[in-house]
């Protein structure tokens, strides 16, 4: 199973706090994993949970550039059409956001 992780809040956040604790339970589960970060939720990008193998990362490269505070190789950068592609490839799909 393919799940999508789309992470848009801020890395202190409730929301933020829910994404990390499926992370972990997702990985556990042996699911391939996408996360896609945009707006705030690029401030988590450097977070070293996100460098398992298990999870592929891509982000918004406006997000990525503001607010992650390195760059990271095994990231890939796209904007709305790569987001859609992979939300087209996701049998699950979940949102964390800051509302």
């Amino acid at each position: 199973m393919n799940q999508l992780l789309i992470l848009a809040s801020p890395a202190v956040h409730p929301s933020t706090e829910a994404f990390w604790k499926h992370l972990g339970e997702a990985v556990v589960e042996r699911n391939d994993l996408y996360v896609y970060c945009l707006h705030e939720g690029a401030q988590s990008l450097a977070d070293p949970r996100l460098a398992n193998p298990n999870v592929r990362l891509f982000s918004c490269p406006r997000a990525a550039e503001r607010f992650s505070p390195i760059p990271l190789e095994h990231l890939t950068l796209g904007g709305p059409g790569l987001l859609a592609e992979l939300v087209d490839r996701s049998s699950s799909i979940r949102a964390y956001t800051p509302s």
